[in-house]
């Protein structure tokens, strides 16, 4: 079975005050966005697709031909980004994975982990989340109480008071089964706080027309460890990534 990855790098990182795509900026010495394709190289994925925007030329510039580009023209969200890759995946049997580029401390047995359960559970799609102690800004994962299935994933400005009280947060990263990747994002709409196309609405739509739920689940994965996916979106915690990747060189590598 064949197996796919997006990689979403096309937004500005305003709050990294750099005229640099924010994906570019090193940890350990190498772009962050180059981190990733490092990973994703080392494992049997038969395509990666960049997702470019703002700057692209320089992402381009960075990864050269090791990854095919798509162009996200207008940043509308993250569910808009990867809809971008639909005519170089639409179609397709497999597995795909959807990363973000601003995540390379992220193991690539994480990765392989993810992929091995959409693949085991021949689920319509597998989110990693993490459990922490301050889940503010993150979109919470909402589940069934009784089976425990992800039902939801609901973006802090969109939550209610209980809601926020959820510590187990939205990683931004996924697996899904790449056909019903591709048949659910049409139905997500922009009816939100941000009027963005978010990706995480996929679990309600996959779920609402029956992509999910019964017996293909939308599964999610744990993170035991955080670090991995720890945001960087400003200067400060672009600092605070390499400080623990030298800390930690052997694990984050």
């Amino acid at each position: 079975m064949e197996a796919f990855a997006i990689l979403l790098a096309a937004g500005k990182g305003t709050r990294m005050k750099s005229e640099l795509p924010k994906v570019l900026h090193p940890v350990g010495g190498v772009p962050m966005i180059g981190r990733l394709v490092d990973k994703l190289e080392a494992m049997p994925i038969n395509r990666i697709i960049t997702v470019v925007g703002h700057r692209g030329e320089l992402v381009e510039k960075c990864l050269g031909t090791r990854v095919t580009y798509a162009q996200q023209e207008h940043q509308l969200g993250t569910a808009h980004a990867v809809l971008q890759a639909e005519p170089l995946l639409g179609g397709r049997s497999g597995s795909t994975l959807v990363l973000t580029g601003d995540t390379p401390l992220i193991r690539q047995s994480t990765i392989e982990r993810l992929l091995a359960a959409q693949r085991a559970g021949a689920s319509a799609g597998v989110v990693l989340t993490a459990i922490v102690q301050d889940p503010t800004g993150y979109g919470r994962i909402i589940r069934d109480a009784a089976s425990g299935e992800v039902v939801d994933i609901v973006e802090e400005k969109d939550a209610t008071p209980e809601q926020r009280e959820i510590a187990e947060i939205n990683t931004g990263i996924f697996c899904f089964d790449n056909e019903s990747l591709f048949k659910a994002l049409s139905g997500i709409t922009n009816a939100n706080a941000q009027q963005e196309y978010y990706l995480t609405d996929i679990v309600k739509v996959m779920r609402l027309s029956g992509i999910a739920g019964g017996q293909k689940r939308f599964e999610a994965i744990i993170l035991e460890d955080a670090t991995e996916v720890m945001g960087i979106n400003t200067p400060e915690q672009l600092e605070e990534a390499n400080r623990v990747f030298y800390e930690r060189k052997g694990i984050f590598a």
